[in-house]
Order: structure tokens, then C-alpha cells, then sequence
């Protein structure tokens, strides 16, 4: 997961490209380059403006789209290539375009934003004139088709494929310095920025006006992007699902964020939205907008920092079950453990409420049980316990299986237990007591 940071000034440094340009990349050592400009070697196309220059010597086996007659300025494609044949068989039995390779598109700024906060596949930001954006784009799955190919790697003309292929990285090289573009990459851009503070981070509970549930909540990051202080609205930024996945916002107005949140400053200086003048209100407005969710007095809750161990933690439980359901011989005794011993009661009812209708639970305590007992024994006793204690006010019913379990762990070694037991405080001691079925220890529990 990339760090939170990287994220806080992204309006404000989006709106200065021309000082953030990312580091040229490397070339693949094993690439071949391409021909100089100009001579026989090379045929250069037109593209709006730019120049796109394609090795001579395999145009007869592409096909070179550059006309987009319909393509807006602001999400304009350069340049599409194909192989030839893969393009027209597929043509031919479906009347779609198989066989495409690589292509160009450009973009302006807020096209850039609406790019950048979606997911994006196969299209890859890489260079800037200052003014627009430059994509690479590609295929996300094999374009190569021939009617008679009942095995793709072994048909005749997959070496001829896989040639054509090494075109595109070569051709991006070479577009960027033939146009005398600046290198950019979205990540190096994002890695940049500083942290500054200035952002209010808000726990959004989307499930609390169904049924009061605030176990599960998305973490809201909200700054002020037009003016600091009193008087400037307030408008999410980013934000992180209970996974932890992060989401950068723009308005899609049309326009670029910082043009459209100063007018819509403009609006609220003249009396308009004042919902927008507050971080919750500003939060609840996102959220009817973007979910078209409704919501109510105790959806929010403002907090000093977005909480990273509660989505790391939801991050390990789920792939947790999924491993013991797809591949339980590799689980280890203790990583598993640990797992369950640090999940809070927020995880379990996150991993409760997702995995619903899923036979996850029974498979979960038949794996906790057979690792209860074992080397390393006041350890595993440890995480038994924590678990447990997570679990007591859990919808659903943790603590029979559990209870048995400390009952054995117990049995098995009664000194390690105690050792175990000893270091939680003592609420937790006498909680956990009658349920291991010991009929006295000499830790000392509360009178």
C-alpha cells in the first residue's frame, strides 16, 4: 500500500506540472533502438502536431490508424497500431478490432484528474508539454487472432507477434524525444509531494443509519483547496476503503479541480452551500454524490489520523480465510495465530459482514483449534486469548468454539496458560477464567 503522504498536495501540485516533472526512464538494456529521424529506415506520421515514427521495414504488416474524427481535444488518441492480420480476421469474424499493439492519446488537465482517480487499465500517463498529458496505451489482454489457432504460442506466426510487440516500448522512447516532451511519471509525480498537514480526516460509517453498525467505515481525507481558514470550503480529496485501497477525487465538472472549486469558492462567498463551509457538511455532500448514500447525525466521526492498522488488519484477515479455503496445507500454526490474536472487534465485524452467506467460520476455528497447542505454548496462548476478547460482544457466536479451545490450551500446559493469562489486565483475566475451565491459578484477579 502506498504511503498516505504522497497523496496531501495533490490538487495543489497538480496545478504546477511544469515544476514537477518525473525522471526520465530507463531504457531496457536488451532494447534495440530505434533508427535515427529521417531515411528509409524510418516513416514518420503526423499526429496532430507530434511526430510518430514507425520502423519501415514491418509497416506491411501493421495497421496505422491517426484519424479520430470524433475524439474530443481534451481526450484526444494520436495514434493506433495493430498487426494487420490479427486486425482484419477479427474484423472479418466479429466485426471488432483484434490485433491491437500500442497507441497515443493525449490529454489536458481535466481529463488528467478524471484519469488519475480511475482505475486507468491500459493506459499509461509518460510524458507532458507542460499544457497536456501524453499516454502510452496498450492492450490488457492477447490481440493476437487467426481462425485456424487452436494453441496462440504455437501457431506459425506467434514469433512474428511477439516481434511486433517490442515495437511499442521502443516507439514511446522515441516519441518522447522526437516531440522534445518531458518525462512524467503519475507515481514519481505523487511520491513528491510533501507532506504539509492542513487535512481533516473523517471515519465515514456507511452502514450506521441501516443498523447503527460502526465497525465498517471508510476513512475521508478533506482539505481546503481554494482558500485556508474561515470562510474556505472544504472537499474530499482522497479517500480509503476498509482495505485499505486509496481513491484520489476531481469534480468532474469539465473543467480542472482548481478552476472548479474557485468558483465554487465564488458561490459560497456569496451565500451558497453553506454545508460545504464545515468538513462534515462538505463530507456529507461527497458522500450523497459519489454513493448516493443518505445520511444521519453519527455517520462521521472526526479523528487526529487515518487509522492504518485497522485496513492492514482487514487486509490479513480476508486473505486469512481465503488462504484456509483454498490453501489450507500451507498455513503456519503461529502466522495464523498472530493473525487472529491482533484482528479487533472492528476487523472481525468488517470480515462478518463482507464473507456473509460464505462458509468461512467453521473452517476458521476447526484451523484455530488444531494450532492451539504446540511449541512456543504461552504464545499461542496469548493470541487465543486476544481473540477471544475481540470477539465477546460479536453478532455472531465466537466464544463456544473459543471457550473450548482455551479449555484445552489450559489442560495442555496449565503454567504457560497462567504465564499467558497473567499478562492481560485484570478485567480481561477474570473475563477469560471461567471459560478455561481451570478451578484456580495463582495470577491474582480482581476481588
Amino acid at each position: 500500500m502506498r504511503r498516505l503522504e504522497v497523496f496531501t498536495l495533490a490538487l495543489a501540485c497538480l496545478l504546477t506540472l511544469t515544476a514537477c516533472g518525473g525522471g526520465a526512464e530507463a531504457p531496457d538494456a536488451g532494447r534495440d533502438p530505434l533508427p535515427p529521424d529521417g531515411g528509409e529506415d524510418m516513416t514518420v506520421y503526423d499526429c496532430g502536431g507530434l511526430s510518430v515514427a514507425l520502423p519501415t521495414e514491418h509497416l506491411d504488416l501493421l495497421r496505422v490508424d491517426t484519424d479520430f474524427p470524433d475524439a474530443e481535444e481534451s481526450w484526444k488518441p494520436l495514434i493506433s497500431v495493430y498487426e494487420k492480420a490479427s486486425y482484419e480476421a477479427a474484423m472479418e469474424d466479429f466485426g471488432g478490432e483484434g490485433g491491437f499493439l500500442f497507441g497515443f492519446l493525449a490529454m489536458d488537465q481535466a481529463a488528467f484528474e478524471q484519469h488519475i482517480s480511475s482505475d486507468g487499465s491500459g493506459i499509461e500517463v509518460f510524458a507532458t508539454d507542460g499544457e497536456r498529458y501524453y499516454a502510452y496505451t496498450y492492450p490488457t489482454d492477447v490481440q493476437f487472432y487467426r481462425p485456424d489457432a487452436e494453441s496462440v504460442p504455437d501457431h506459425p506466426d506467434w514469433p512474428v507477434w511477439e516481434k511486433l510487440c517490442k515495437l511499442g516500448p521502443q516507439v514511446r522512447e522515441d516519441f518522447l524525444t522526437r516531440n522534445n516532451l518531458q518525462s512524467f511519471s503519475v507515481q514519481d509525480f505523487l511520491g513528491r509531494l510533501d507532506e504539509s498537514g492542513g487535512h481533516v480526516v473523517l471515519k465515514y460509517y456507511p452502514y450506521f443509519l441501516k443498523d447503527g453498525d460502526t465497525r465498517i467505515y471508510n476513512q475521508l481525507l478533506l482539505r481546503q483547496p481554494a482558500r485556508q481558514g474561515e470562510g474556505g470550503l472544504w472537499a474530499v480529496e482522497q479517500w480509503l476503503d476498509e482495505r485499505g485501497t486509496q481513491y484520489l477525487y476531481f469534480p468532474d465538472s469539465g473543467k480542472p479541480a482548481a478552476e472548479h472549486y474557485a468558483d465554487l469558492q465564488a458561490a459560497c462567498d456569496a451565500g451558497e452551500h453553506p454545508e460545504l463551509l464545515t468538513p462534515v457538511g462538505a463530507a456529507e455532500a461527497f458522500v450523497k454524490d459519489y454513493f448516493g448514500h443518505e445520511t444521519a447525525e453519527g455517520s462521521f466521526e472526526r479523528v487526529p489520523e487515518v487509522d492504518q492498522g485497522y485496513m492492514e488488519r482487514n487486509q490479513r484477515l480476508q486473505q486469512l480465510v481465503l488462504d484456509l479455503e483454498f490453501r489450507p496445507e500451507d498455513m503456519e500454526d503461529m502466522d495464523l495465530l498472530n493473525c487472529v490474536g491482533e484482528a479487533t472487534a472492528d476487523n472481525w465485524g468488517v470480515l462478518g459482514r463482507f464473507m456473509y452467506g460464505s462458509d468461512w467460520f467453521n473452517p476458521l476455528m476447526d484451523a484455530v483449534a488444531k494450532a492451539a497447542v504446540g511449541e512456543n505454548q504461552q504464545d499461542r496462548d496469548r493470541a487465543v486469548m486476544s481473540f477471544f476478547l475481540a470477539t465477546r460482544d460479536a453478532r455472531a457466536d465466537f466464544q463456544t468454539p473459543l471457550s473450548g479451545i482455551l479449555a484445552t490450551q489450559a489442560e495442555a500446559d496449565s503454567p504457560a496458560f497462567e504465564a499467558a493469562l497473567s499478562e492481560f489486565p485484570e478485567e480481561d483475566q477474570a473475563y477469560i477464567l471461567p471459560f478455561s475451565g481451570m478451578v484456580s491459578t495463582s495470577v491474582r484477579l480482581p476481588s
